[in-house]
């Protein structure tokens, strides 16, 4: 029974032996695939700029340089030295060389490890044809289609495509094309040595790198070129001649151009549909892009004091969405400041270069630009605990208009317009607007959102003011003009997004105008600002967490820019805000893109009402209002009642939400209620008994300090400040002032001058 069992495993064995026997030979038997020898595959993609100028040439399915062999002719030093090289019996064996795969099982087993291959020049070709993965059944599948090739195509024609495949380094493939990047003469005119170098490099191209490790690819040249003399393609005085003689290799190239859009277009040609294109016309202005990157350089030398390190920067026409410039980093090769990382398309914290689309929100759910916000001191729930916003001056400026609220980027004023909107509101127009990085839930970013605590790119960012420009409108950006494939016809080119409107046309109108108001930015910029231009902008900057990122972003009618400044590793930069980091970036740079432009007018007034209001109360100006100013209105929403906080007598009614306010700023009268009025205790709002402070170690000591704000006694025109130091500070109306920020435990007393004891006394810490 054994010996039947036995003899039945036997007749299996054999059996299926023979089927894998006639499946392997039916497959090689089998007519090769019609477009695997394809040459599309080795037609270079040549991205220009709108001009017609070469950004850059690449393979369009490999990213890398190729250009066949002219007309098929293999040069004879090449054919030699790659055949030394790679396949010493090429000519006569029938795909796999079973010589070669012997040698290869001994060398392997008597070393305990791979430490020799056997692959001929048909199996690399089938490896560049075939991928498969690298294993054993990978390698077998390999070898099958090695016979195979070689079973249909001539010796000559195996060799050709694979000389116009092979991978040489630099993202080059093929001969032809490597002749040229390295030497600067075709494959027919390079002499012994460069072919040799060349051959030498195909196994290993990295490692015998020409620019980068020299003495490797030498080596390997010279091991090819002693290969040469055993086959007999050279004597030995031929190969020391090749050796000796200089290869005049040519300086490594110098960084394509518009780097970072290139490579972005390169890395998402399967999704435009564009891996079968011959040539791309890109948008970019060759002109305006040169310019912008030599501002940016020039802008960042003179922010280096302040730890700025990159900058990126991108330039829309607005009516046609075309990127015009494009700059991702100041320097694509500076691999120590991460000069590859793209500027343009790195998700990043805006700050409040989002909040012009909740007041946009606002200005359509009813709020107008004399809106009064409270710019006090506010403690909001949120899913994470207690939200307390403060305002990038540490100070509260009490009632303060929409229009001065937005334009001079009160933080306190925007979460309060978050809040009565509702995040979810908010988050619901930045992703109309475009921002589809904004990918968490409203509960996840809270009324933070306004701010920027969601992570954009400045790509999106500028899409969605180009919106802002159009009148609420967003539409794709276009980085590509037209795009041909190898047949020299056009390709069909999809939109990234299909265009719609986020908001409505009047409000964001509005907006605009808020925008570009120069008086209304002046409180907390000056007029003389980096966002001051000879033609007016809308333009709003942002400032993250940490001072780690700086952005601004504007419009013309005709022109959308934005700017990035900070540091891609996330170093803080010391005391740079918005306005003077990526505001003088943005300036010089806005000032480039309307060069030669005539600024059409960004809003049309007539489209508004008009009403003089009361500054501070925002309704319409009484008599006892001390200054009235004109301000606009979507027709139907100027404010009807006249001002009641101004009083006849002088005095001011503020109401008892901005009492506290008032009296720290020496503004409230006896007209006031007793809460904070005639008898109230005078004492410190800022810093409160028990406060704690925190020293930035990143930051400037000049830019930190201890806010003091006192609740003054009525009537009171001098107050004293002592120190624990020893210190006495004069304090006049609005009994506002900042002390260094000293670490330790402190003391601060109110006096009354020529009190006997102190008004008030409070204790805080900084650490």
């Amino acid at each position: 029974m054994k010996r039947l069992t036995l003899r039945g495993t036997v007749r299996a064995v054999a059996v299926l032996a023979a089927l894998l026997v006639v499946g392997c030979a039916g497959f090689i038997a089998w007519p090769l695939p019609g477009t695997l020898l394809s040459r599309e595959a080795l037609s270079s993609l040549v991205l220009t700029d709108r001009t017609g100028h070469a950004l850059r040439e690449v393979l369009s399915r490999e990213d890398g340089r190729s250009v066949g062999l002219p007309e098929g002719r293999i040069p004879p030093k090449v054919r030699q030295a790659f055949i030394a090289a790679e396949d010493q019996r090429f000519t006569w064996h029938p795909g796999v060389d079973v010589v070669a795969v012997a040698r290869a099982a001994r060398d392997n087993v008597s070393a305990g490890r791979i430490v020799s291959g056997a692959s001929t020049i048909p199996q690399q070709l089938a490896r560049r044809l075939v991928p498969r993965e690298r294993s054993w059944w990978g390698k077998a599948g390999e070898a099958l289609w090695a016979l195979r090739l070689t079973a249909h195509l001539s010796k000559e024609q195996v060799l050709l495509e694979y000389l116009d495949r092979v991978p040489l380094g630099n993202s080059t493939f093929g001969v032809e094309a490597a002749a040229r990047r390295y030497f600067g003469r075709p494959a027919e005119r390079l002499s012994a040595g460069q072919a040799a170098l060349l051959a030498g490099m195909a196994r290993s191209p990295a490692r015998r790198d020409p620019y980068r490790r020299p003495e490797m690819a030498m080596a390997g040249m010279r091991d090819v070129l002693s290969r040469m003399v055993v086959e007999g393609f050279l004597t030995k005085e031929e190969a020391r001649l090749a050796e000796e003689t200089p290869l005049d290799l040519v300086p490594p190239e110098r960084v394509f151009e518009v780097p970072h859009l290139t490579t972005a277009l390169l890395q998402r040609l399967p999704e435009l549909g564009l891996d079968r294109a011959s040539r791309i016309e890109t948008t970019i202005d060759p002109a305006l892009q040169a310019a912008v990157e030599k501002a940016i350089t020039e802008e960042l030398r003179g922010l280096a004091h302040r730890r700025v390190g990159e900058a990126a920067a991108i330039v829309i026409d607005n009516a046609s969405g075309e990127v015009l410039a494009y700059v991702g980093s100041s320097d694509f090769l500076d691999e120590e400041k991460g000069g590859q990382n793209d500027g343009v398309r790195s998700l990043r914290q805006p700050g409040s270069a989002l909040k012009p689309f909740a007041y946009g929100l606002a200005l359509s759910k009813g709020f107008t630009p004399s809106s009064v916000l409270a710019d006090v001191e506010v403690h909001l729930a949120t899913p994470g605990g207690a939200y307390v916003p403060k305002n990038y001056d540490r100070r509260a400026h009490g009632p303060v208009r929409l229009r001065a609220a937005l334009a001079s980027s009160y933080n306190i004023p925007a979460v309060r317009v978050a809040d009565a909107l509702g995040p979810e509101q908010v988050l619901r127009v930045l992703r109309e607007a475009g921002f589809q990085s904004l990918k968490e839930s409203a509960s996840h970013y809270g009324v933070g959102i306004v701010l920027g605590n969601g992570d954009v790119t400045l790509r999106e960012l500028a899409r969605a003011y180009r919106g802002l420009a159009r009148g609420g409108v967003v539409g794709p950006l276009r980085e590509v003009r037209v795009a041909f494939g190898p047949d020299g016809k056009p390709l069909r080119i999809p939109q990234e997004l299909e265009e719609h409107r986020f908001l409505a046309a009047r409000p964001v109108e509005l907006l605009t105008d808020v925008l570009a108001d120069e008086a209304a930015r002046a409180p907390a910029f000056g007029l003389d600002n980096a966002l001051r231009l000879p033609f007016r902008v809308a333009a709003k900057t942002g400032t993250s967490r940490a001072h780690v990122d700086n952005w601004a972003a504007g419009f013309t009618r005709e022109r959308t820019v934005a700017v990035w400044v900070g540091n891609f590793d996330g170093t803080p930069m010391r005391g740079v805000s918005g306005i003077t980091g990526a505001g003088p970036v943005f300036a010089r740079v806005m000032a480039l893109a309307m060069r030669g432009l005539r600024a059409a007018p960004l809003v049309d007034r007539s489209h508004f009402e008009a009403a003089e209001i009361c500054p501070l109360s925002g309704e319409r100006a009484g008599p006892n209002c001390p200054g009235a100013m004109k301000e606009v209105y979507l027709p139907g929403t100027a404010p009807r009642h006249t001002c009641t906080m101004h009083r006849g007598d002088g005095s001011l009614d503020v109401g008892p939400a901005y009492l506290a306010w008032a009296q720290a700023e020496g503004l409230a009268s006896t007209s006031v209620s007793a809460e904070g009025g005639p008898g109230a205790q005078p004492g410190f709002i800022l810093p409160a008994n028990g406060d704690e402070f925190l020293v930035e170690p990143e930051l400037p000591e000049s830019a930190q300090a201890v806010p003091v704000r006192v609740m003054a006694p009525q009537g009171a025109k001098l107050l004293e400040l002592r120190t624990d130091d020893g210190r006495r500070i004069e304090l006049r109306p609005p009994f506002v002032t900042r002390l260094p920020a000293v670490a330790g435990e402190r003391r601060l007393e109110l006096w009354a001058p020529g009190g006997s004891e102190p008004l008030a006394v409070t204790r805080f810490r900084v650490r």
